[in-house]
């Protein structure tokens, strides 16, 4: 085999194990979100796919399901393990569905809404992390939440490209849905380094 087969396998086990903790991560957050709503929050296969320089997020908006500049973004920077960036993506109307759940009648509340949207998305980051953090043997926290109500696909694209300048990066994501299709949203991983 030679020495180029032998970094491919190597690459390819390694975007596997990304995977592996990407989704191990985003159960525990499904289940997180699932308890914090009392009802059922399911989870979507890990997809590998490279964010190349230059994008602005379009291709991760229709991923979610949305318009290029419609979805919105809870992001975090990720401390400590592979590090990188994290990010809680919403459609829209999951962002509605979300506060409505949550607020009742403040929900149009500015204020109370983008407190509870960064509270919901900390909430998540912080068990899929505590979860990578553990299979990892190393502490992962997220930053403090930062909310872009609106292109949410192209800030976490922007997060990405400051830390990696010109280079495509691997994402991870992973969607979480309910089964009334109420609630979709997308957990998004760019770890700075390859496990």
């Amino acid at each position: 085999m030679t020495a180029a087969a032998h970094h491919d396998e190597a690459q390819a086990r390694a975007v596997d194990r990304l995977c592996e903790l990407t989704s191990i991560g985003a159960g525990h957050a499904a289940g997180a979100l699932a308890t914090l709503l009392a009802r059922p929050i399911e989870m979507g296969l890990p997809a590998a796919r490279l964010l190349e320089a230059g994008d602005r997020g379009a291709e991760l908006a229709a991923r979610l399901g949305c318009e290029a500049r419609e979805g919105t973004g809870v992001l975090f920077d990720v401390v400590g393990g592979l590090g990188g960036t994290l990010a809680l993506l919403l459609t829209p109307a999951s962002r509605g569905a979300l506060l409505r759940m949550l607020l009742g009648e403040s929900a149009g509340a500015p204020l109370q809404a983008e407190s509870a949207l960064r509270e919901v998305g900390n909430i998540l980051a912080s068990h899929a992390l505590s979860a990578i953090g553990e299979l990892l043997g190393v502490v992962v926290l997220p930053s403090p939440p930062q909310l872009a109500l609106v292109d949410g696909t192209g800030a976490f694209a922007a997060g990405v490209a400051e830390r990696a300048g010109e280079r495509p990066v691997l994402c991870i994501e992973v969607e979480l849905f309910d089964r009334g299709d109420v609630l979709r949203a997308l957990l998004v991983w760019a770890p700075e380094a390859i496990a």
